[in-house]
C-alpha cells in the first residue's frame, strides 16, 4: 500500500534538481546552459518517452499531461496542443512537472507513492494551477512537482549567474529565452530573492 505523500521542502527541490542535472551531465558529457534541454534530460537520462495523446478530462478540469510509471512515458494531452505550440513554457514546465512526478513519486523508495510492478497502468496526472476542488494528497503532490520543475528549468545556479533585468518587458524576453512562462520566472526570481518587476513601458 502506498503511503502517505508528504510537503517536500524549497531546499529539497533545489537538491533533487541539482543531482538530476549532474545526472544528465555525466550522461552525455554536456554542461547545462539555459534553456534547460528538459526533453533530452526525460528522454537520454531517465529513458522516459514523451508522446501526444488524448487525456480524458471532467468539466472545469484541466490536465495539461500525464505520467504513466509501469510504461516510463510521459504523455502530453493533445486537447491542449494550440496551448504548448503557441505559448512558451507550457510544454516544457509540463515535462519538467512530469519528471517530477517520476523522481519524488515512482522512483523514490521512502515514499511508495507508485508501485512500478503493478499489473495496470496507472497514472500520475500534471493538473492546471487553476483546476479547483483537488483533493489535499493530490495538491500536495502537485505542489511537489511544481516545485522540483521550477528548480530544474531554472537552476539556482546559472539564475544567479545571470544579470536580471528590473522591467517586466526586458524580463518577459528572459523568459522567452529559457523557455518558460513569464510568471513562471517571477516565480522563481521570487524564491530566489529578487524583487518584483518594474513594470516599464
Amino acid at each position: 500500500m502506498a503511503r502517505q505523500t508528504f510537503p517536500r521542502s524549497r531546499d529539497l527541490h533545489e537538491r533533487k534538481a541539482a543531482e538530476v542535472l549532474r545526472r544528465h551531465v555525466r550522461r552525455t558529457g554536456r554542461r547545462i546552459e539555459m534553456p534547460v534541454p528538459v526533453e533530452l534530460i526525460v528522454e537520454q537520462t531517465f529513458d522516459l518517452s514523451v508522446e501526444y495523446g488524448t487525456i480524458k478530462e471532467d468539466p472545469g478540469v484541466m490536465i495539461l499531461g500525464a505520467l504513466v510509471p509501469a510504461d516510463k512515458r510521459i504523455l502530453l494531452n493533445d486537447r491542449h496542443a494550440e496551448l504548448f505550440e503557441e505559448v512558451i513554457g507550457p510544454e516544457r514546465f509540463t515535462l519538467a512537472h512530469e519528471l517530477g512526478h517520476w523522481v519524488y513519486d515512482a522512483d523514490d523508495p521512502d515514499q511508495l507513492a507508485l508501485d512500478l510492478d503493478m499489473a495496470d497502468t496507472e497514472s500520475v496526472f500534471c493538473y492546471h494551477r487553476e483546476t479547483p476542488g483537488i483533493d489535499e494528497q493530490l495538491r500536495i503532490r502537485e505542489i511537489n512537482a511544481n516545485g522540483f520543475a521550477s528548480s530544474l528549468l531554472m537552476p539556482a545556479e546559472l539564475v544567479l549567474q545571470t544579470p536580471i533585468p528590473d522591467l517586466a518587458p526586458d524580463r518577459r524576453r528572459l523568459a522567452r529565452q529559457w523557455g518558460v512562462s513569464y510568471q513562471a520566472l517571477e516565480i522563481r526570481l521570487e524564491t530566489l530573492g529578487y524583487s518584483k518587476t518594474n513594470p516599464g513601458n
